[in-house]
């Protein structure tokens, strides 16, 4: 952390003197040159070079600074030549405008960057805490079982302590098996417990809005894999009750998934469609399909089990998380066999992953 604040405030010292130099070089310019030449908009440049920064200060007194060295220029620079000076007026207020225009709009632009990336942010804390939800709710199946098997032992073996001479021994390490084994029982269970504590911020949402903002957010990484991106929405408002971050989350986990699916063919033929209709009167229903090679029928009946994955890197836990999720919100998800319909018309390849979730009233 500390080498990161560093690093950051040596980029910031650089970006300072990038533009005090920069806005010295084109006043100079700017001085040389007669004032019937708009050379004042080129602190636009400095502007722009002011906004690699996360500086809001710097923007704005960049801009100021800027917007008084275009005018200052106005009785150091040679005479206006042959134009006249209501025009030579017009050049430099359009000049402290576009440097107003750039510094304004440019900043904003960074606001939504840096939103956008708290959002991410966001949504992979949510995937850790779910991850471990799931890793505890495994290891409680897991560990329950045995460990209930070694206090049953400890018991059966008290009750036979009788034909045991000088019992005492036995008895007080039996006594410790079972209580060490009750002990670790409930450090699971309390884990879990805690876990499944985190109160959900639900609300009544546009389910298109999640949807445009999911593909949003996966547009760059569709674009680095060279994948078409379609989308085939309600035309009319679709209003859900729901954690929107969560719900968020489980879209970009299926549309990671199918852009991850498509490594294996063609660019040509890479495709990922994400559709929704109002299945019945109280529920909509989303598919995410894919042009990828499929999945195969084995890996299909455990796909939704912890830690089983098709790639070579992760938990394997996203879909087992996202399953939860769903049902946590009243739906279900699942992975369309090739009989079943799916909601686009066309011949169906790759996969198709479906979820739904209740109306609100």
């Amino acid at each position: 952390m500390a080498k990161r604040s560093s690093k950051a405030t040596r980029t910031e010292r650089r970006t300072r003197i990038g533009v005090a130099i920069l806005a010295a070089i084109v006043f100079v310019v700017d001085v040389f040159l007669p004032l019937g030449v708009a050379s004042g908009v080129l602190h636009v440049g400095v502007v722009l070079v002011a906004l690699r920064s996360s500086s809001e200060r710097l923007v704005i007194g960049t801009a100021v600074a800027c917007s008084l060295l275009t005018l200052l220029d106005m009785p150091l620079s040679p005479g206006p030549g042959s134009t006249e000076w209501w025009k030579v007026i017009v050049n430099r207020g359009l000049s402290v405008f576009v440097i107003w225009v750039t510094a304004i709009l440019g900043r904003q632009r960074n606001l939504a960057a840096e939103a956008q990336r708290r959002h991410l942010t966001e949504l992979a804390h949510l995937g850790r805490v779910k991850t471990a939800e799931c890793l505890a709710g495994a290891l409680a199946h897991e560990l329950n079982q045995p460990l209930a098997a070694m206090a049953l032992q400890a018991d059966i073996a008290r009750q036979r302590l009788a034909d045991v001479a000088n019992p005492e021994e036995l008895d007080a390490a039996l006594r410790e098996i079972a209580g060490q084994s009750h002990r670790a029982s409930d450090i699971v269970k309390a884990l879990r417990n805690f876990l499944r504590r985190t109160e959900s911020d639900r609300q009544v949402v546009d389910l298109r809005e999640l949807i445009d903002g999911s593909l949003r957010l996966i547009q760059s990484a569709a674009k680095s894999a060279n994948v078409e991106l379609r989308s085939q929405s309600l035309a009319q408002p679709v209003r859900v009750r729901v954690d929107r971050v969560q719900i968020e989350q489980v879209l970009l986990n299926l549309l990671q998934n199918a852009i991850d699916a498509l490594a294996v063919i063609p660019e040509s033929q890479r495709q990922v469609t994400i559709a929704s209709h109002q299945s019945l009167p109280a529920e909509v229903r989303v598919e995410v399909s894919d042009t990828g090679p499929g999945i195969a029928s084995e890996l299909a009946q455990k796909l939704f089990d912890p830690f089983c994955s098709s790639k070579s890197h992760g938990l394997g836990m996203g879909l087992a998380i996202s399953r939860s999720i769903i049902e946590a919100h009243g739906g279900r998800l699942w992975l369309l066999s090739a009989e079943e319909p799916s909601l686009s018309n066309s011949p169906r390849a790759g996969t198709t992953f479906a979820f739904t979730l209740p109306l609100a009233p």
